[in-house]
């Protein structure tokens, strides 16, 4: 492995006498409440896109949209697996292995949303302890770690990686949390889903933010588009009305 491979940014030294099941138990608990939370705000965007496009081509609204919303957070999960979109996953890996030196644990942390990765750092389940090639990279190491500090991290990284990819590690102790794909048990919470909708400011912005992202054939074409926005968003202000838990859940709750 070369000084270049060995890029650990990701990298945590577990407390002394970590049990693994326990670990993998512990993430599974504290995770779960966040993925749940997460999976509900993504339905209810779906829900919001789905209802506004009605709206603003003044077509009546789905009589139910809350299973099409979750069909729409599956489908893009699967793009997002095909490498389509390079949105987040609700999902979180963490790799662990052992310094055979010193039998000191370490581990590897794949958390692919923000809110999942914060909600790791709460749990402390140990030191961050990162290392990369300072030259490489072009990077610093983190303030307050010494040249001869920074050196033993690689030697250690070295030894509990054993030739694998930091990124993408075999042989070491594995920990999955989460489902990609959303729960199907969300088409019926509507309520849950109608407390965290979009406000009606952020709806607008995000009609208006897909407006700005269409292609224009011509340099003119995008000029007059610019000299239209205040129509634009003004149309969008007036067509789009309040979402009710009855346009969510179709009249059942």
């Amino acid at each position: 492995m070369t000084d270049f491979e060995l890029n650990v940014p990701h990298g945590y030294r577990l407390h002394p006498g970590t049990d693994l099941l326990a670990l993998a138990e512990r993430l599974r608990t504290a995770l779960a409440p966040v993925r749940d939370r997460i999976e509900i705000e993504q339905v209810a965007e779906f829900v919001a896109k789905t209802v506004d496009a009605a709206d603003l081509a003044g077509t009546p609204r789905p009589e139910s949209v809350i299973f099409d919303a979750v069909q729409a957070q599956a489908v893009h999960v699967g793009q997002i697996l095909a490498g389509e979109h390079s949105c987040h996953l609700n999902t979180v890996t963490v790799a662990v292995s052992d310094d055979p030196e010193t039998g000191e644990l370490y581990a590897l942390m794949f958390p692919k949303h923000p809110a999942i990765a914060t909600e790791i750092d709460e749990l402390e389940l140990g030191d961050y302890y990162p290392y990369w090639n300072e030259e490489d990279t072009e990077q610093q190491r983190p303030t307050g770690v010494s040249t001869a500090e920074w050196a033993r991290r690689a030697e250690i990284w070295t030894r509990v990686l054993r030739g694998s990819s930091p990124f993408e590690p075999i042989g070491m102790f594995k920990i999955d949390v989460g489902n990609a794909y959303p729960d199907a048990d969300l088409i019926n919470r509507a309520a849950d889903v109608f407390a965290v909708m979009p406000t009606l400011e952020q709806r607008v912005h995000h009609a208006m933010h897909e407006l700005q992202n269409q292609e224009f054939e011509s340099p003119g074409e995008l000029m007059a588009f610019v000299a239209s926005m205040p129509e634009h968003q003004e149309r969008i202000e007036s067509s789009l009305k309040p979402i009710t838990l009855k346009d969510i859940a179709g009249g059942t709750t």
